[in-house]
């Protein structure tokens, strides 16, 4: 995701306009916030992160791009730190609450990113991720790569803002998201799959298909 660095500011701008309707409701998901201690999971420029702090939580947020990063610490409503999803620079048991909204699909290792924000946050504690699709996954790679196993390990080349930016993910599926050494430790509370065209470019015409889903974990104990 250190590509992020090349064109943060324009996905910044571009993304906090055209995913305002989807960030509405995932912020509806969400508990009361205030007095929360909350860590957002892939952070980017911060925005969600004033959101969070507007609603009284107290925030922290990590991102792997530094320019993204540096974004969000301008806005002074949290600590914002340079990390990685994989290795949570943070302590186990210390978060009422983490977050993570459109960034675990850049990992190679979901399950266990996913296993680190169960690990700092607290027992019952929740988890709730928006994610990219892995049915838009394979709709991309198979219209922009020439990739057609759902299965394989593979990039996946996006593109977003008609074209204007490259984007290279990795493909994911179910699975990753609901493994079992997740689901042994946390329960899977919620489960939604969504549709945000424009905000996402439709590679198929006439095609209606999801391309984000939100999951809601508990960590168990």
């Amino acid at each position: 995701m250190e590509e992020y660095d090349q064109f943060a500011k324009e996905y910044a701008s571009g993304t906090e306009d055209l995913e305002q309707k989807t960030r509405n409701h995932f912020y509806s998901e969400l508990p009361q916030l205030k007095g929360k201690l909350l860590l957002d999971v892939g952070c980017g420029s911060g925005h969600d992160g004033a959101y969070y702090a507007s609603r009284g939580a107290v925030v922290y947020g990590l991102d792997v791009s530094e320019k993204e990063i540096a974004m969000a610490q301008q806005r002074a409503c949290g600590v914002f730190v340079h990390a990685s999803m994989e290795s949570i620079p943070y302590g186990a048991d210390m978060f009422d609450i983490v977050t993570s909204f459109y960034a675990i699909q850049h990992t190679e290792e979901v399950a266990q990113s996913i296993l680190e924000m169960i690990r700092v946050a607290k027992p019952g504690g929740l988890i709730a991720i928006l994610a990219k699709h892995p049915f838009r996954n394979l709709l991309e790679s198979y219209v922009n790569d020439g990739a057609s196993d759902y299965y394989a390990k593979r990039k996946v080349t996006s593109y977003i803002f008609n074209k204007s930016i490259k984007l290279i993910e990795n493909g994911h599926t179910m699975m990753d998201y609901l493994a079992p050494s997740v689901l042994r430790s946390a329960s899977l509370e919620l489960f939604e799959e969504h549709t945000d065209f424009p905000a996402s470019d439709q590679v198929i015409s006439g095609l209606t298909y999801p391309t984000y889903m939100i999951l809601k974990y508990r960590k168990l104990g």
